[in-house]
């Protein structure tokens, strides 16, 4: 577990007499009322502006109290208002407290290596300094199975899509088929019954030709001629057979009845 140590207020509170604000202020940090303790710090740096390490003590209850980017500030600031070295190092490495706590590792090693550079041989420095390079490893490769995950994911979901799509166009495509056999099917039912009209017609005009046509006659040239001349005797026998009842007629009608 990474050993985040903050000094507490009272590291630069004992380093002489302070205001009361500043003291009441390290009563609330004390008591864990850090809110409080930022207000009241910042009633003392009003009273005593020029006081360095009354910005160190209201950096460290900034960060207690949760505000990350205030307390930086308030840090740098602070770093600003001194040349000691000890001092700043102490500014760098909670600042790299704060980044690492914020798992900000790239930066957190960069403050905590400024430590290292004013106090080479702190080791809390050099601890939480490997305990970011790991951590920053770890990151890394976190992110890159996640990447990896989300990467084969991707490729899961384009696959799923792509075969989707295939899907879907083998079943337009059997649709498309379907639909072209139905066409087929009713075009060939169309043409069978247009072929049976046809055919029906046809019946119909050859019936109707064979009434048309005259009858042919099965007897024989001879037999014809016979007929022939027995119904032209028969007709001058009728023609003959009148002649004599029209002379009868005749005679009758001009004989006198006395």
């Amino acid at each position: 577990m990474m050993r985040i140590i903050l000094v507490t207020v009272a590291a630069f509170l004992l380093m002489g007499l302070a205001p009361e604000e500043a003291r009441k202020a390290n009563e609330a940090y004390d008591n864990g009322e850090y809110e409080k303790a930022v207000a009241l710090f910042k009633k003392a740096i009003d009273a005593e502006p020029d006081n360095p390490k009354l910005f160190y003590n209201l950096a460290s209850a900034q960060a207690k109290a949760g505000n990350s980017e205030e307390a930086i500030r308030t840090f740098e600031q602070f770093k600003n208002m001194t040349n000691d070295a000890e001092r700043r190092a102490m500014a760098n490495y909670d600042i790299g407290n704060i980044l690492a706590e914020a798992k900000k590792w790239d930066q957190a090693l960069e403050y905590y290596k400024r430590s290292l550079r004013y106090m080479a041989g702190d080791e809390d420095a050099k601890h939480n300094y490997e305990l970011a390079r790991r951590k920053k490893q770890e990151q890394q490769e976190q992110d890159g199975n996640q990447n990896k995950d989300q990467q084969n994911q991707q490729n899961q979901n384009q696959q799923d899509q792509d075969q989707q799509q295939q899907q879907n166009q083998n079943q337009d495509q059997q649709n498309q088929q379907n639909q072209q056999n139905q066409q087929n099917q009713n075009q060939n039912q169309d043409q069978d019954q247009q072929n049976q009209q046809n055919q029906e017609n046809r019946q119909d005009q050859n019936q109707q030709d064979q009434r048309q046509q005259p009858r042919q006659s099965n007897i024989s040239q001879a037999e014809a001629e016979k007929i022939l001349r027995a119904l032209e005797q028969k007709e001058k026998d009728l023609l003959q057979e009148f002649k004599k009842q029209k002379m009868k007629s005749s005679k009758n009608t001009n004989e006198k009845d006395w």
